[in-house]
């Protein structure tokens, strides 16, 4: 069972160069100069283990091999903490709205091989080399009203670039010491936090390797019997409209987009940061009555976005042609920079629901009446069969429904809304 870790978030964000160096793109080079490991032809040249010392760290492992525990790919200083102090520059970041996960709080590392970019995208996640893990951990806090008090770190997830593309490994803190490799997920009951003064207790749910591909794949939008094109797999979080915005680097607060490209760590950033699309900063202290009605509705779509349009979305800007979400058959579509204007339909408005159904609501979105609203009813309800999102949950975002109820309710009259 878990064990409570006490302590002051400190985010360090300076980057570190350690003895560790990328050579080229095809070559990985340990201080002791043996190459260990050439993604580029998958041939290995010398020894590549979890139990490889490294300075920084090990690359080799994180390439070709499902360690054991998390530590064995050295990716943070105190490999007991992996909430700050990441090694060989990684680099800490944020999203301006995020992915709702039982109130967990979430630290989040980018870790780019030496003198390798990931190349900015302008709607989609930024294109990141071969080697690139991109780390998140999960720590629930004992109060959510304290964030920097007492929590319990949970899992660590790893989106690793291998030669055969992303995988996902999630790791489980079941003791302070380190966290083991949690392939076929685990169900933790008993957790628990408090939440606007009211004791939440619930199951969580760390998902099971597989399961990622739930929420990170594309489809291919079948063209017949012969098509025989494979799902792709993708990072939903680092996107440049969620990332265009400020963050405290140790003490440096500065823009993230900057940053990264000021450390080497992106490419083809528009210099002028204005044209950079940018989705608002949505968190559960975010005053919904402040908002206008331009507002509202970029923060409703902000959060349908980061929460839903990884499976709720269709073609549009993927740069895979005839590719969609799982759940883009469906024809509701909520893409962050889908326009509302062009086709509500799209964001559910009058759309008699495809998948689950039930028998109170004949629509996604009953714009002016949120309680005849699918959409919000999945949203809130825990209800296996009907819940949204299935998976990452288990728990109501009080806040996000209240975002979404304040929406519908707010949106121009359609041929479904009730009488006036």
């Amino acid at each position: 069972m878990n064990i409570s870790k006490i302590k002051n978030i400190v985010l360090k964000g300076s980057v570190m160069v350690f003895a560790i160096t990328l050579l080229s793109a095809c070559k990985i080079v340990f201080k002791d100069g043996d190459v260990k490991v050439k993604p580029g032809d998958g041939a290995n040249t010398g020894p590549v283990s979890c139990s490889s010392q490294t300075e920084g760290v090990n690359w080799g492992a994180l390439l070709t091999e499902n360690c054991a525990n998390l530590s064995d790919y050295n990716l943070f200083a105190d490999p007991a903490d992996p909430t700050t102090n990441p090694n060989s520059g990684g680099i800490p970041y944020d999203l301006s709205t995020a992915l709702f996960t039982d109130y967990a709080s979430k630290y989040r590392y980018a870790f780019i091989p030496e003198g390798e970019k990931a190349t900015y995208s302008e709607h989609e996640a930024f294109e990141f080399p071969l080697g690139t893990v991109l780390v998140k951990t999960f720590a629930m806090p004992e109060n959510t009203a304290d964030r920097e008090g007492n929590e319990l770190v949970i899992e660590t997830r790893l989106l690793i670039l291998r030669e055969s593309g992303w995988v996902a490994r999630p790791y489980y803190w079941e003791t302070t010491a380190d966290a083991t490799l949690a392939i076929t997920g685990k169900s933790i009951p008993g957790m628990t936090t408090t939440h606007n003064g009211e004791e939440l207790n619930f199951t969580y749910g760390i998902p099971k390797a597989t399961s990622c591909t739930s929420c990170h794949a594309v489809v291919p939008l079948l063209a017949g019997p012969d098509d025989t094109r494979e799902a792709i797999f993708k990072p939903i979080g680092p996107k440049a409209r969620f990332l265009n915005s400020d963050f405290d680097y140790d003490g440096l607060v500065m823009n993230q987009l900057s940053y990264w490209a000021l450390n080497g760590k992106l490419e083809n950033l528009p210099a002028d940061l204005e044209s950079v699309s940018q989705a608002p900063t949505f968190n559960d202290q975010t005053d919904l009555d402040q908002l206008n009605g331009e507002e509202l509705n970029d923060y409703a779509k902000a959060y349908l976005d980061i929460n839903c349009a990884h499976c709720h979305r269709s073609e549009l800007s993927l740069p895979e042609p005839l590719y969609a979400g799982p759940a883009g058959g469906s024809g509701l579509q909520v893409e962050y920079n889908r326009t509302y204007e062009e086709n509500p339909g799209k964001f559910g408005v009058c759309k008699t629901p495809v998948a689950g159904g039930h028998s109170d609501y004949s629509a996604d979105v009953v714009p002016l009446n949120a309680d005849d609203s699918y959409l919000l009813f999945r949203m809130s309800t825990n209800d296996e069969r009907h819940r949204m999102p299935e998976l990452g949950r288990s728990t109501v975002h009080g806040e996000g429904v209240a975002l979404i109820r304040k929406w519908i309710n707010n949106l121009p009259s359609a041929s479904c809304s009730p009488a006036p």
